[in-house]
């Protein structure tokens, strides 16, 4: 049976998540991206940015260390799609997923683009 996708978002690290507690550790996989598209929608400090990915970094290591299993996509992979919703595409042709649990976004502009992702 083919896991699920669960996206973590940058200001969703918590092991209290909800997408994570209807995930099944055992098959489903975690997917974290540094992305241009989350990192330049509106102007930040570069230090506000490098503690944000810093951060997701050191949660991601912690569900691995935790026997998730995790997909993370750093800003610089040559791979990156640069949206939340092209990691989810790229991850979802690697693993064969067809279903992504999620912890909906504190922001419209995110929930209208998963909402309309061809997943």
């Amino acid at each position: 049976m083919v896991g699920r996708l669960v996206l973590v978002l940058g200001d969703q690290l918590t092991e209290t998540l909800s997408a994570l507690a209807q995930a099944d550790k055992a098959r489903d996989t975690v997917v974290m991206a540094e992305v241009a598209d989350e990192a330049a929608y509106v102007r930040h400090h570069p230090k506000k940015i490098a503690l944000i990915f810093a951060a997701m970094r050191k949660f991601a290591h912690a569900l691995e260390q935790d026997g998730w299993t995790v997909a993370y996509t750093q800003l610089d992979d040559t791979d990156n799609a640069g949206s939340i919703v092209g990691e989810l595409l790229r991850r979802a042709a690697q693993t064969g997923a067809s279903e992504v649990l999620a912890t909906e976004p504190g922001e419209w502009r995110l929930i209208g683009k998963l909402k309309y992702a061809p997943l």
